[in-house]
Formats: structure tokens, sequence, C-alpha cells
């Protein structure tokens, strides 16, 4: 009875933590979605050398996956997606106990959702449905464990960087043990969630290209 009354503690404060904070996590969401639509539109404003010389890096990317011969390490791979991650993590951890740091949090979020909606709005341009399918399986395995642990530990330094401006214009003090201790072990939770993210983006995402490169021809 004690597991099931911890396990029901930890959803209701799970739940309760994210029905106080919705209105953060929507401004997040909006930031990164918007960014997926500048990304998206950019590709049409690409001139013509310009996409010409993606569709050549295409091409040669997707010739390199019909060849059985030329493999890339996973482990290499992965480390290079890990490494991303865990910069991309630490920069928000930064930022988020810097009263400055908002604008910088805020672009890191906008240019995360560009860079997802210029890839697939490229495939989908240049390729068609192909394309969209072709994106599904490359872009999204990794980023549908990468995305949300993104977008919460944004969250969670955009919420930290706020408290601690608004106790700074109001001049009262705060628990800031606890809220620091709180905000750092969620950051480093969604930390792992994103290295799983890089586990994935090596040893899962390139089979499932050569797989789906093949069907499509």
């Amino acid at each position: 009875m004690s597991g099931l009354s911890f396990i029901g503690q930890f959803r209701d404060g799970i739940f309760n933590y994210f029905r106080k904070n919705w209105t953060l996590y929507f401004f997040v969401l909006l930031l990164f979605v918007l960014g997926v639509v500048a990304g998206a539109v950019t590709v049409r404003a690409l001139g013509a050398d310009q996409k010409q010389e993606l569709v050549d890096h295409l091409q040669v990317f997707l010739r390199g996956l019909g060849q059985s011969g030329e493999t890339v390490d996973p482990r290499v791979v992965m480390q290079r997606a890990d490494s991303v991650h865990l910069k991309t993590a630490v920069a928000l951890w930064v930022l988020g106990v810097t009263i400055i740091g908002l604008p910088l949090i805020a672009g890191i979020i906008f240019v995360k959702g560009f860079v997802i909606g210029f890839s697939v709005g490229f495939l989908v341009e240049q390729m068609g449905f192909s394309g969209l399918i072709f994106s599904i399986f490359s872009i999204w395995p990794q980023n549908l464990v990468a995305v949300p642990a993104f977008l919460i530990v944004a969250a969670s330094s955009v919420s930290f960087s706020w408290m601690l401006l608004l106790n700074r214009l109001a001049g009262r003090k705060t628990h800031w043990v606890e809220e620091f201790t709180s905000y750092t072990v969620l950051c480093v939770a969604m930390t792992a969630f994103l290295m799983v993210a890089g586990l994935l983006e090596g040893y899962v995402t390139p089979v499932l290209m050569r797989l789906v490169n093949q069907l499509l021809g």
C-alpha cells in the first residue's frame, strides 16, 4: 500500500505542477511551434542556388544510405547527439539561474523549432509525400523523446529565471535553495531523457532510414 500511495502522490504532484504552470508551458510550446512554422516557411524563401546545394547534399546522403558497405558508427552518431543535447540542457540551466537569461532561452526554443520545421519542410518540398514519410522515420523517432524533454527544461528555466526577476523587483526573499534544488533535479532528469534520444538517433533512426529509403526507392 505504501508503494501505491507513493505512486499516487507522485502522480498527483506532477498533475498539480503542470496545472499550476500550464500558461508557462503554453508559452514555451507556442514559441516552439512558431519556430517550426518559420522554418517551414523559410524553405520557400530560399534562392534557387541555395536549394540546389541542399538538394545535392540530400542526394549524396540518400545514395550513402543505399550503399550497405558504407556505414556510420552508431556510437559516433550517439555521442555527437548526446553532446549537442547536453550542451543545450546545460546552457538552458545556466540561463535559468540568471535574470537576463529569459530572451536567450526564448531564442533557443525558437531555433529548436526552426531547425525541425526547416528540415521537414525541405524534405516535403523536394520529395513530396515520400519526403513526409522519410521525415517521420528520420527526424521524429528521437525527437518524440527529445522535444518534450527539451521543452520541460526550457519551461523550467523560464520559470526559475522569471521567479528571480520578480523577487528582485519586489525586493522579497524566497526559499531559494529549495527552488534551486527542484529546478536542478528536474533538469538533470530531463537530460537523462535527452541522452535516451541520442541513443535512438544513433542506433534506431539509421536503421529506419535505410529501410524507408529502400521502400521508397
